[in-house]
C-alpha cells in the first residue's frame, strides 16, 4: 500500500513539473485618468503577458470595449506583447467605463481552439 501511494505521488508531481504553471494575464497601462486633448483622440494601452506555449502568437487579436464597441487595438512594433488603440472620445463626457479584450486561438487535439480573455471593468 504505501508502494502505491508513493508511485501515486511520483506520478503527480511528475506531471505538474512537465506541464507547470500556465497563465496569461492582461495588464491595463492606461492611465486612470487622461488629459484632454485638442483632437479628442486618447491613447488606450494594454500588455499580453503569458507562458503558455499552445497559444498561437499570430492569432492573437487585442480590442478596448466600450459601450458595446469593439475598438481594435495593435501591437506596438517596439515593445514585445504591447498593445495600444487611439479612440476618438467626447470631450463633453466626463467618464467611460471599458474593459479589454484579447481572442487568440490555441493548438489542441484535434484542431486548434479559440479563447478569449477579458479583464474587468476600468
Amino acid at each position: 500500500m504505501r508502494f502505491t501511494y508513493f508511485k501515486a505521488l511520483l506520478l503527480i508531481t511528475t506531471v505538474l513539473l512537465q506541464t507547470g504553471c500556465l497563465s496569461t494575464t492582461v495588464v491595463n497601462l492606461t492611465p486612470s485618468k487622461l488629459s484632454r486633448n485638442a483632437e479628442s483622440m486618447y491613447r488606450f494601452e494594454a500588455a499580453w503577458e503569458s507562458n503558455q506555449k499552445s497559444i498561437q502568437d499570430d492569432s492573437i487579436e487585442g480590442y478596448v470595449v466600450m459601450d458595446e464597441v469593439q475598438y481594435p487595438m495593435k501591437k506596438v512594433q517596439v515593445v514585445k506583447d504591447r498593445w495600444e488603440a487611439l479612440i476618438p472620445l467626447n470631450p463633453a463626457s466626463e467618464g467611460y467605463i471599458y474593459h479589454l479584450k484579447f481572442d487568440f486561438i490555441y493548438v489542441s487535439n484535434p484542431e486548434p481552439k479559440p479563447n478569449s480573455l477579458r479583464t474587468k471593468h476600468f
